[in-house]
């Protein structure tokens, strides 16, 4: 029986759902996520395959190993240099529907405020209500939308936007004309004449050296004064500094953050840690990296990842592979 380690709490809850879907025999083992937790130095070199969201060069020797598998997209936390000979890096996505969802609760939020006014009515504040000469809320319809990255979640958000009536304008590295529900295309060289145009600006780019930083003050300040931002990318893809000081100087609208610079340790966070406190910010909406992980988001990987077992069981090819193993 072949052996697969689950390194970490960010797999241990997939499982149970692995455990049901497999065709082949293996054993699920369970291990630390630190590369010296004593459980996964015992385990290693005996493992055929792991699945993890990281991997560098303090992991011990793994002979045997010969599929490492991102539970998701990303693959940053994987040293590729530090990859065991014979090992075949694979990653999934499946995450395209909670994550184009979540973009377009973000930009109807900013719009409604529906927490705003639920706290309200709980307050017996009816000061919103046309009844009492409040404000309109505003509508997506008739706004306008730059998807920076148009893959698999740009695409995703580009059909959601459409359906609400939205102009769709995209910043890519390939510039594709013909793409359906986009009005207007652009390559990343001519990202600041998409920004211009935009209500909101959706972040969905891989994390490359191309685009670490490609949203910086220059970028920020071809955008409206009124704009909003929503990072479901990864964290460095936005100049941490220069957004901040865009919010806070209130040169663009606000930003709604769900991928951030760094992550805690563990469940808590010391907020007061942070070299910039988005926090204390009243045009900003943050989240804890919550945008892909949905139920669906879960079945659908998990899916992905027992094929990816069976595969490798079977001697057969597998799929999503970002790294081959396999000898040149």
């Amino acid at each position: 029986m072949k052996r697969v380690l689950l390194v970490g709490p960010a797999v241990h809850p997939f499982q149970s759902g692995l455990e049901k879907l497999v065709r082949t025999p293996w054993q699920f083992v369970p291990v630390g996520a630190t590369m010296d937790d004593p459980s996964l130095v015992r385990e290693i070199g005996t493992a055929d395959a792991a699945i993890t969201v990281s991997y560098t060069r303090a992991a011990p020797p793994a002979p045997r190993l010969r599929l490492m598998q991102v539970p998701g997209a990303g693959y940053d936390g994987i040293d590729l240099k530090a990859l065991p000979r014979g090992t075949t890096l694979c990653n999934c996505f499946e995450h395209e529907p909670g994550v184009s969802e979540y973009a377009m609760l973000a930009m109807l939020e900013w719009s409604v405020r529906l927490g705003h006014a639920d706290a309200d009515m709980r307050r017996g504040d009816w000061s919103r209500s046309s009844r009492f000469g409040g404000a309109p809320d505003g509508e997506l319809a008739g706004r306008t939308v730059a998807i920076v990255g148009l893959g698999r979640i740009g695409r995703a958000v580009a059909r959601r936007a459409k359906a609400f009536e939205m102009r769709v304008v995209a910043a890519n590295r390939t510039v594709r004309p013909d793409e359906p529900n986009v009005d207007a295309f652009y390559g990343l060289d001519r990202i600041d004449d998409a920004l211009r145009q935009a209500d909101f600006v959706v972040l969905g780019c891989a994390l490359t050296d191309e685009t670490r930083g490609l949203i910086g003050a220059r970028a920020l300040a071809a955008m409206k004064p009124g704009a909003v931002i929503v990072n479901v990318a990864r964290g460095p893809v936005i100049d941490e500094a220069a957004l901040f000081e865009a919010l806070s100087k209130r040169r663009i609208g606000g930003a709604v953050i769900d991928t951030w610079w760094r992550y805690p340790a563990g469940p808590a966070d010391d907020l007061s840690a942070w070299p910039h406190r988005f926090d204390k910010l009243d045009n900003v909406i943050l989240s804890a990296h919550i945008a892909g992980w949905t139920t669906g988001t879960v079945e659908r990987r998990t899916q992905v990842m027992a094929a990816n077992l069976d595969r490798l069981a079977r001697g057969e090819a597998l799929a999503n592979i970002l790294v081959s193993g396999e000898p040149t």
